[in-house]
């Protein structure tokens, strides 16, 4: 490889001179890739939230803070590959220059606390659009049900990171003389176990009621496919279960990168996962209104018509005779008003007889 070749990235030509572990490099290219994603789909969100005109709510905050806790997440752990002998052996770091360890270990608190907070972020990010799309109150209590199982796993993860070693001090600070450590594999395992169960559990949550709606099977693929990219989120977290079944604790720097790599990947595709069901605003803007086509489609023959258009369920037509509004879907699901007026036509008398026609006008709510 020519390191100097044109169409060769500059973060690339600078970490291969700074002669980095290929454990560090992976983990930076992983890094600046999957942050990238993040921060393309989070801007995305927002653009959309301006064109619709719709005030942010609950699910966009804590994307929010999703967004700003990866970024210190990811942040920590390209501080670890660059600075702090990621993807080195231990006994090589003792060697040469065991200051790099003492970083290393200071480094890896901050990753597994942010790890999990950027986490849980996002799912109660997820939950909250649920709730918003699906306005059903046995699901609705499901969600908030998930969302305090959520915070009470962040909780844990917070207190096991400072519990584990006695004294506290001794988990960033192995320098401790007679400090010691107990089942911190084992806890880590338990960590892992616990965010898979809960991710895998928000990816099923709404398949039951996406499968229910009344629309083209190409369409509820199509939907179904953009919400699933939750699964591939449950295999990053499978993946790093095993990780940690086998992390060897005894060569901690080195064995730390497949870890490392897992814990960038699984909150920045979340806020992926998160952001995706309502960017569609913004798509169009930039792609034209053909990009993602599921809007407006005329079912005349059925007397109704499916509406991309997202209205706010406070904001309803002052004078209308008949009117029901679907739960909006932040224009990734085409169900979301339908109105209807009825106007008596005058009379017509026919051949000695009276007959009475009604006349049905199918609106679009705006």
């Amino acid at each position: 490889m020519h390191l100097h070749s044109p169409g060769l990235p500059f973060f690339l030509i600078l970490i291969s001179k700074m002669a980095l572990s290929l454990g560090a490099v992976q983990v930076a290219v992983v890094s600046f890739i999957s942050i990238t994603l993040a921060f393309i789909s989070f801007g995305l969100r927002m653009w959309s939230r301006r064109i619709q005109r719709i005030p942010l709510r609950f699910s966009d905050y804590m994307i929010i803070i999703a967004i700003v806790i990866t970024s210190g997440a990811v942040a920590s752990f390209l501080a670890a590959a660059f600075a702090a002998g990621l993807g080195v052996h231990l006994q090589e770091i003792l060697a040469t220059d065991p200051a790099i360890f003492a970083l290393h270990v200071k480094l890896f608190v901050p990753c597994q606390v942010l790890w999990a907070a950027a986490n849980s972020c996002v799912k109660l990010s997820i939950l909250s659009l649920y709730i918003t799309l699906f306005p059903n109150k046995r699901f609705a209590r499901i969600c908030y049900g998930t969302m305090v199982v959520t915070v009470a796993y962040f909780l844990s993860v917070f207190l096991e990171t400072f519990l584990l070693c006695r004294p506290v001090q001794y988990s960033w600070d192995k320098s401790i003389p007679g400090g010691t450590c107990y089942n911190q594999n084992l806890a880590y395992l338990i960590a892992g176990i616990t965010n898979l169960v809960i991710d895998a559990f928000v990816v099923a949550l709404p398949m039951p009621m996406l499968f229910r709606l009344q629309m083209d099977l190409s369409k509820k693929i199509s939907i179904i496919a953009m919400f699933s990219l939750g699964a591939l989120i449950c295999v990053v977290s499978f993946l790093r279960v095993l990780w940690a079944y086998t992390w060897d604790l005894n060569d901690f720097t080195y064995t730390v990168t497949p870890g490392a790599i897992y814990s960038v990947i699984e909150p920045t595709l979340g806020v992926v996962n998160a952001c995706l069901p309502t960017i569609k605003p913004a798509i169009k803007k930039v792609f034209g209104p053909g990009a993602l086509a599921w809007g407006s489609k005329d079912r005349s023959r059925k007397g109704y018509v499916y509406s991309g258009r997202r209205q706010d369920p406070e904001a309803r037509p002052a004078s209308s005779s008949l009117h029901h509004t679907f739960a909006g879907f932040d224009d990734s699901i085409p169900l979301t008003n339908v109105q209807a007026e009825s106007t008596p036509s005058p009379d017509c008398i026919s051949g000695g007889k009276v007959t009475v026609t009604r006349g049905w006008g199918v609106t679009e709510g705006s």
